[in-house]
C-alpha cells in the first residue's frame, strides 16, 4: 500500500521534527509494508523549518517552500500532489503512533468498503505526553452533513486520527478549501460524508499537541465556519437527538449496541486475528 501523508506548516521549527520523525518511524514504513509519499508544505518560513524539512530528503521527505495563504491553501497545495492510496494530513507538533499505518492498513484491506476512518481521541501535552485518550462517540454521517461535529467537546472528528482513501478527494473542491482559514478539516469531513459512512477503529493512531496560540483555541469561530459550511444552523431536534445519542452510548452495554445496529466501531478480534465489525454488520 502506498500512503500520502501532507504536513502543512508555517514557522514551526520547534515542532516540526518530531511530526516527520513520527511518520518515518511507523512501523508500517521501516518494514516495506508501507510505501510512503510525505509531502511538507511550508508557507515560506522565517525560521528553520525548511532547513529541517531539508534533513529529511534522503528519507524520502518533499519539501514545497513558498509563500501561501494559509494553512488550507498549504493543504490543498499537498493534495494537489498526493499519489497515494490512503491518505492523511498531520500539523507539525503533533504526531502518529508508531504502529498507526499498520493499523490503517488492516483495516483497508480486511474491510475494502470502508472509505475512511477515524481513531482513538487523544491528547499531548507540550512534553509529547498523552494525557486524554478515549473513544470518540459515534459518529452520525448525516449530522456531519448537518454540522453537529463542530469542534465543542467530543462532538469533534479529530483530524491527527483520521484516514482515507484518497479517490474521496476528487469530492472535495480545493478552491473551497483554501477559503477556510479554521474549518477546513470539516470542510474535508463534510465533503466525504455526503457519500460515505466514518468508521471508528478502537485503536490508538494519532493525537493532538496543546501549545499556546493555537489556531483550535479559536473555538467560536470554528464553530462559525462550520455553520456556513453546512449553510443552515443546527436544529434543536438535531442537537436533543446528539445528546440522546450520547447517553444511550455512555449508559448502555456494548452488546445491547451492537444487538440494534448502533455500534459501527471496528474492534481487534483475538480469535481471527483481524479487524472486525460486530456479529451481523458490515462496512458499506
Amino acid at each position: 500500500m502506498r500512503m500520502s501523508v501532507v504536513t502543512p506548516c508555517f514557522n514551526a521549527g520547534k515542532y516540526l521534527a518530531e511530526t516527520i520523525e513520527g511518520v518515518l518511524a511507523q512501523t508500517a514504513v521501516r518494514s516495506g509494508r508501507v510505501q510512503l509519499d510525505y509531502w511538507v508544505i511550508d508557507g515560506a518560513s522565517r525560521d528553520d523549518t525548511a532547513a529541517i524539512a531539508e534533513r529529511y530528503a534522503r528519507d524520502g521527505v518533499k519539501l514545497l517552500s513558498e509563500p501561501d495563504r494559509g494553512m488550507y491553501d498549504a493543504l490543498a497545495k499537498g493534495f494537489e500532489r498526493v499519489d497515494g492510496e490512503v491518505c492523511c494530513y498531520i500539523n507539525a507538533g503533533d504526531y502518529h503512533h508508531k504502529a498507526a499505518f499498520d493499523v490503517v492498513a488492516d483495516v483497508m484491506q480486511e474491510q475494502p468498503a470502508v472509505q475512511w476512518l477515524t481513531g482513538m481521541y487523544v491528547i499531548y501535552n507540550e512534553r509529547s505526553q498523552v494525557v486524554l485518550a478515549q473513544q470518540p462517540q459515534r459518529i452520525v454521517r448525516s449530522w456531519v452533513r448537518r454540522g453537529l461535529y463542530n469542534g465543542s467537546a467530543r462532538a469533534h472528528i479529530q483530524q491527527e486520527s483520521t484516514f482515507w482513501r484518497t479517490p474521496l478527494l476528487k469530492d472535495v473542491d480545493l478552491a473551497e478549501l483554501r477559503r477556510w482559514r479554521l474549518a477546513g478539516d470539516f470542510y474535508l469531513w463534510h465533503r466525504f460524508a455526503a457519500r460515505h459512512e466514518l468508521y471508528i477503529v478502537e485503536s490508538y493512531l494519532g493525537g493532538f499537541k496543546l501549545h499556546a496560540g493555537q489556531l483550535s483555541e479559536q473555538s467560536g469561530r470554528y464553530a462559525a465556519e462550520v455553520q456556513a459550511i453546512c449553510g443552515q444552523p443546527v436544529g434543536v431536534t438535531d442537537r436533543t437527538l446528539a445528546l440522546a445519542s450520547r447517553v444511550f452510548e455512555k449508559l448502555s452495554p456494548r452488546r445491547l449496541r451492537e444487538a440494534v445496529g448502533y455500534d459501527q466501531v471496528i474492534r481487534w478480534d483475538n480469535t481471527s486475528q483481524s479487524w472486525t465489525l460486530p456479529p451481523g454488520r458490515t462496512a458499506g
